[in-house]
C-alpha cells in the first residue's frame, strides 16, 4: 500500500487549527482521516457523530467506486475508536486510515487509550512508535471492543496500525 506523507496533526475545531500534539483545547472528540482529507476536531461525541453521517456518502464513494480503487484501499468500512477513560468514556480519538502505522503523540494521545472498539478492520496496537515493542494481545478484529484494557496495557498504547 502507498505511504502517507507524516506530517503535524493539525485539526480544524470550531474555524481554527489545533495542533492536537501540544492541546486539545476544548475539544473532546477528533476524527482522523487524512486519506480523506480530514482531520477536525469537535466540543463534543455528538457533534463527531453528525459528522461522520454527513462524511459517510463520501467515505462509500472512496470505498466502493472502482474509478477510487486506491482510495478504498485505505479506508474502513467504520472507524478504530479510542477512548482515554474506561468504558469508552472521556475523550475519542477516531481513526478511519488503513494501511500505515500512526503515533499518537502526534495526536495526543500517548498513553491515554483506557479502552477502544474496533471498526469493520483488524487493528494493532503497539506499545512504542511505529509499532515498536508489545502489540495488545486482546481483541482487535472486526467490530470487537475492550471495555477496559488489561491492566499492564491501560495508558500504554503509542501507535495504531489498522489493516
Amino acid at each position: 500500500m502507498g505511504e502517507i506523507e507524516r506530517r503535524p496533526a493539525i485539526a480544524m475545531f470550531e474555524g481554527r487549527e489545533l495542533d492536537l500534539s501540544e492541546s486539545w483545547g476544548e475539544a473532546t472528540a477528533c476524527l482522523v482521516w487524512r486519506q480523506g482529507g480530514v482531520l477536525e476536531c469537535f466540543r463534543s461525541p455528538e457533534a463527531l457523530d453528525a459528522q461522520a453521517t454527513e462524511l459517510a456518502p463520501r467515505r462509500a464513494e472512496s470505498t466502493g467506486s472502482k474509478s477510487t480503487a486506491a482510495e478504498s484501499a485505505y479506508s474502513c468500512s467504520s472507524a478504530l475508536r479510542l477512548y482515554d477513560r474506561a468504558y469508552y468514556g472521556g475523550r475519542q480519538l477516531w481513526f478511519w486510515d488503513r494501511g500505515f502505522w500512526q503515533n499518537l503523540p502526534d495526536f495526543g494521545f500517548d498513553d491515554r487509550t483506557s479502552s477502544y472498539i474496533l471498526g469493520g478492520c483488524y487493528a494493532y496496537l503497539a506499545e512504542h512508535p511505529d509499532g515498536g515493542g508489545w502489540w495488545y494481545p486482546g481483541p482487535t478484529y472486526p467490530y470487537a471492543g475492550e471495555p477496559v484494557m488489561y491492566d499492564s496495557w491501560d495508558n500504554t498504547i503509542t501507535s495504531i496500525y489498522v489493516e
